[in-house]
């Protein structure tokens, strides 16, 4: 299993990750660097073992979700 963030705009894959923490993190850091295109176009999606995908969170929800869990990993 993995994590991948997507740019839903343009259909591209930013970065995939071996942790959700790590994925979100990142998250954290591509909206803060790319605002104001993100958080609107950015999804990030749990790769289970058989190839499937599931959305984990996206946007808005994936930016707050992202910030909390930096925050607390940054202490």
């Amino acid at each position: 299993m993995g994590y991948e963030l997507w740019d839903t705009e343009t259909g591209n894959l930013v970065e995939a990750f071996d942790t959700q923490v790590d994925a979100l993190v990142a998250a954290d850091e591509v909206i803060a660097a790319n605002a104001p295109a993100y958080p609107a176009a950015l999804t990030l999606l749990r790769a289970g073992a058989d190839g499937s995908l599931t959305t984990v969170a996206e946007g808005e929800t994936l930016a707050a979700l992202a910030q909390r869990t930096a925050a607390s990993v940054r202490g």
